[in-house]
């Protein structure tokens, strides 16, 4: 379209805004099929002509390609559907004013999931609103949506933790051992990582330690005919590695975490792990035919040896899945972040029946004194020994028949 014939056209339109009910959207084959919905307002300043305005969503990867000339984009359509909001096989004209349309744009329960994260934006779906002329370029609002599934961790209520632990010693006998209460982990909590260091040696002391969380990335797309006869290759391939937490702890400088005295030689503390709560910072564990996102907890102990100048490191990784959860803020850039210990807390289990406490009830309005004051009674029920000593005010027995007569 000409510069000035776009400018005219954009002069007839006073306002357009493109909203969404939802800006980030959990699907699963388990639940209600789900949509994306929204509303397009549409404003116009003078009569316009259309030829149809529609909505798409559309899902797209795309990676990096570094190369002699810079940096090229390779993108990947996966999702396309389109639906119709005003058409006609021949122009069609609208009056000024302002107009809206609604949408409803069904989902599949399966769907590659949005996957982005620091520097990089490999999976996204966006809503666009495409408004075409004849004979003319169209013109395209776009807003971002974010579509996840949800994840068997999120249904499982009662699911067990899954707890990890890496021990073991050193040639030069240093024991060890880390562990974290649960290998699944989900977006933007914090969880602790518990550590012990045993030296057999009182000459052996713990400097420093550093807690980090590195996500690795593996996106794969298929090659173009061109590239894979040129290069002999059927996929293109692009791999990082990013450091999303990391913690270091002194030692050497004495705290509390040192042992008490030197006939201690041991070292036990915990450390929150606090994973990042914005969506552009870290990506969920995800394994696919074209992507692959994986964490590790990378634990590095230094010990310092004050007869020798050798020094001694332990390494210890924990790989472990991080899984998003429906815990998403309105505007789709960060998640509400929980503890996971608390999380784990609140799965514990109501007492058995037994156990309950007897319960005190307000009897039949009949059973009411000369002051008007409901008597209490109570359920008969089992009851520990700390609640019988609890004085209970309960009903008097019912008169005998010879008596009540």
């Amino acid at each position: 379209m000409p510069v000035e014939a776009l400018t005219m056209f954009r002069k007839q339109i006073a306002s357009s805004n493109l909203s969404l009910d939802q800006s980030c959207i959990f699907i699963s084959e388990e639940t209600a099929p789900c949509s994306v919905s929204g509303k397009f307002n549409l404003s116009l300043a003078h009569e316009a002509s259309f030829k149809s305005i529609k909505v798409r969503l559309r899902g797209t990867m795309a990676i990096a390609i570094e190369g002699i000339l810079g940096t090229d984009y390779r993108e990947q359509v996966t999702f396309d559907h389109n639906q119709a909001l005003a058409s006609s096989k021949t122009n069609f004209r609208m009056p000024p004013g302002d107009h809206a349309f609604l949408f409803d744009i069904p989902l599949p329960c399966k769907l590659l999931e949005t996957v982005t994260g620091p520097k990089h934006q490999y999976h996204t779906y966006r809503v666009d609103v495409v408004i075409e002329r004849r004979l003319k370029s169209d013109l395209v609002i776009s807003h971002p949506v974010r579509i996840y599934q949800i994840s068997d961790f999120n249904t499982s209520y009662m699911r067990p933790s899954s707890p990890l632990t890496l021990e073991g010693h050193t040639d030069n006998g240093v024991q060890y051992c880390v562990s974290i209460t649960d290998r699944n982990v989900p977006f933007g909590c914090t969880f602790p990582v518990e550590c012990w260091f045993a030296p057999l040696s009182k000459d052996i002391k713990l400097n420093a330690v550093t807690i980090k969380v590195i996500e690795k990335q593996t996106v794969r797309l298929e090659a173009t005919a061109s590239e894979s006869v040129r290069h002999n290759i059927h996929f293109i391939t692009e791999a990082h590695s990013q450091t999303v937490f990391s913690e270091s702890l002194d030692f050497a400088q004495g705290g509390d975490q040192n042992p008490d005295n030197d006939s201690d030689i041991e070292w036990r503390f915990m450390q929150p792990v606090c994973l990042p709560k914005r969506l552009d910072s870290c990506s969920q564990s995800i394994s696919n035919k074209h992507i692959k996102i994986s964490h590790d907890l990378v634990v590095t102990a230094q010990f310092g040896n004050g007869t020798e100048q050798k020094a001694t490191q332990i390494k210890s990784v924990l790989p472990f899945k991080i899984y998003m959860t429906p815990n998403v803020t309105n505007d789709g850039a960060s998640a509400h972040g929980q503890d996971i210990q608390q999380m784990q807390s609140n799965r514990t289990p109501p007492p058995a029946y037994i156990d309950h406490f007897s319960d005190l009830v307000v009897p039949d309005a009949t059973d009411v004194d000369i002051f008007d004051h409901p008597m209490l009674t109570e359920i008969s029920s089992p009851r520990s020994s700390s609640e019988q000593s609890t004085p209970v005010l309960a009903v008097p027995p019912a008169p005998l028949y010879e008596q009540a007569v």
